[in-house]
Parts: C-alpha cells; structure tokens; sequence
C-alpha cells in the first residue's frame, strides 16, 4: 500500500524503494506511532518505551521542529501545510506529503532530500564515507 499512497503524496517512483526503507527504520511502517510508542505486529500501539521523542510523528517520524511552530518559528510543515500540531500527521497521506515537502526543500537547499532521515546527522557514532 505505501507505494500507491506516496505516489499520491507526490513522490517519485525513483524514491518509493528509499522512503520504504526509510519508513520501516523509523516506524516500522507504522504510519499511527509517536516516538517512543512501542507497537505490535498489526502496528496496534502497545506502550511507550520511552519519552525523549515524543513530537517524532507517523510513519515518517517527522520532528516537532518541522511542524511546532513554537519550537521552531521556521517549521515548514506549519508554515506551508498549515499543519502546527501532531495529530494531523498519523494519518499515511498527510505523513507522506510532510515528508514530501521536507525532502523537496532539502533537495533544494543542499542537494540531498533524505537529510531529515540520515541517521549521520543524528548520531556521533555514525561513520561518514
């Protein structure tokens, strides 16, 4: 199913084997989960695990700073999309054109769409080719 819908969101058929790997890292394709929200096979949400993410959103794990307008002044999602809290954003297809507009910008601005999704940018671990 994710492929129809995020080429209905407006993504590429180039990109779709991408955001589904993507997808399946950070939510485990559970487009209802919160960060943290531990989930079961059917992606029913069975507890928190922990609370440190919490404004991570739906399949994408979109952050606050994208849609939190008072986190950040700047947060594209609410800016463009009109969408300036959480809810909105468990549902697949408004997940999907969030994400969308998120990669469309950081293609713009540096060339590469998945910055928001790269793990490199995230952790002090990560090896960098």
């Amino acid at each position: 199913w994710l492929p129809a819908l995020a080429l209905q969101a407006g993504w590429q058929p180039d990109q779709i084997a991408q955001l589904q790997k993507i997808a399946l890292r950070e939510s485990g394709c559970c487009f209802n989960r919160k960060g943290g929200d531990t989930v079961d096979k059917d992606c029913n949400i069975t507890g928190i695990s922990e609370y440190t993410h919490r404004s991570d959103t739906g399949g994408l794990q979109i952050n606050g700073q994208n849609f939190d307008i008072t986190r950040n002044p700047y947060a594209p999602i609410c800016l463009q999309m009109k969408i300036c809290t959480q809810e909105p954003l468990l549902d697949p297809l408004t997940n999907l054109k969030a994400g969308k507009l998120l990669f469309d910008y950081w293609q713009k601005a540096a060339g590469d769409g998945w910055i928001p999704w790269n793990i490199c940018n995230r952790t002090k671990t990560c090896q960098k080719p």
